[in-house]
């Protein structure tokens, strides 16, 4: 066991549909990267005092939190840091904002409107594919992306391993617990924690959309 001493590992995953959440995650297309700098001007708009700072960002994260749980929203904490992020970037890339604690609300609202698209165009797609058989099983791309994620994972060093597994383990508020003893057990803060679980995350992605691609070669 590694020195971070994470309860979960790439082993202990499953069923496989819990590997294709994980998956589902690492794989969203991102064309900007979150990184300390960034996350220090974000802190830097919230107040002069680091210690400040930080205790706003943590209020306002958990506010947003609220935000997207009261509305049914699958991944509440996701939503957040994804709230936070487009904010982040709008700032890292130069834009001045006024207040930047009001301005990540107003883009969670907009990004509420496009879950509730997303979710309506899911289900407009699901009404058109045929029923499928019990016997059918998974899908050969589902279990593609299974086969690509377990490659990449052991790719990765034990303690990146170990973290992005643990990262992304749980549904909701056992996500948001577990992500707590996570940046505990590492003796980090939850902002640090989520810096590296998006490097991890970006390293990943690029691994599998390479591992995806050789797969349909073959075939």
């Amino acid at each position: 066991m590694s020195r971070y001493a994470v309860s979960r590992t790439v082993s202990d995953f499953r069923p496989d549909l819990e590997l294709l959440d994980v998956a589902d995650a690492v794989t969203q297309k991102k064309t900007w990267s979150l990184t300390r700098e960034a996350f220090d001007k974000f802190l830097d708009c919230l107040d002069g005092d680091r210690e400040q700072a930080g205790c706003r960002y943590e209020k306002i994260r958990s506010k947003l939190i609220s935000f997207f749980e009261w509305r049914d929203c699958p991944f509440p904490e996701d939503h957040a840091d994804e709230a936070i992020n487009r904010v982040v970037r709008k700032i890292d890339q130069g834009e001045e904002l006024r207040d930047a604690s009001e301005y990540v609300f107003g883009v969670a609202r907009m990004l509420l409107l496009e879950i509730a698209r997303a979710r309506e165009n899911e289900a407009k797609a699901l009404n058109l594919l045929p029923v499928p058989h019990a016997e059918d099983g998974d899908s050969d791309e589902s279990e593609s992306r299974v086969e690509c994620l377990r490659r990449c994972l052991e790719e990765l060093p034990p303690e990146g391993r170990e973290l992005i597994t643990a990262y992304y383990h749980g549904e909701r508020r056992s996500k948001i617990e577990n992500r707590k003893r996570l940046a505990e057990r590492l003796g980090i803060p939850p902002n640090a924690l989520r810096i590296r679980a998006c490097r991890l995350r970006e390293r990943l992605a690029g691994c599998m959309d390479r591992c995806m691609k050789s797969l349909k070669d073959v075939k």
